[in-house]
């Protein structure tokens, strides 16, 4: 005789998510509190109740993130937070380097919602770039340096970006073809 109780999963969707977030919690709290006793017993009381606040406020089922493609986005991010300390230090003890402040305005090829939003985050890793508006879909942008040379290769690096920010979440590739 066929157990049909066996060939059910042994979590629904929300379980399964609300275990994942429970684990992944855990691990933070442990990193949070570098393991002390006394920080991880008011763990107990803290990860579920943020656990709960997480299914509260994203539900499942909503967008999803691929975590293989944001480890994969972290060394990139992790470079050019390098690169532009590393620009701007340059820039204030040699005052001769040039200083040219301007904005860029460039039509976003990521669609309205939580990838945008990211996108809004990660373009400030930009050596130089810090997004500051972001309307319709129209990202503005102030960059340190606005000479043609720098504008040209802030929008190269943001079509590369947007890229990679689709990817994580799991979006079909940008249209090309925008300015």
């Amino acid at each position: 005789m066929l157990n049909v109780r066996a060939s059910r999963p042994l979590l629904d969707g929300r379980s399964a998510v609300l275990f994942t977030r429970l684990g992944l919690l855990s691990v933070l709290w442990a990193a949070l509190v570098e393991g002390n006793p006394e920080g991880l017993v008011m763990g107990l009381l803290v990860v579920p109740l943020a656990a709960w606040g997480s299914l509260v406020l994203e539900p499942p089922g909503g967008m999803r993130v691929n975590p293989l493609e944001l480890v994969r986005l972290l060394p990139l991010c992790m470079w050019l937070a390098l690169r532009g300390g590393l620009d701007v230090a340059r820039r204030a003890l040699h005052p001769r380097l040039p200083l040219s402040p301007g904005r860029l305005e460039v039509r976003s090829r990521v669609p309205r919602g939580p990838a945008r939003l990211f996108l809004n985050s990660v373009v400030s890793f930009m050596p130089g770039t810090l997004s500051v508006e972001a309307e319709g879909d129209t990202l503005c942008l102030h960059l340190l340096d606005a000479s043609p040379e720098s504008r040209a290769a802030s929008l190269t690096l943001l079509r590369q970006l947007e890229a990679r920010v689709v990817r994580v979440f799991g979006l079909p590739p940008p249209p090309r073809g925008l300015p």
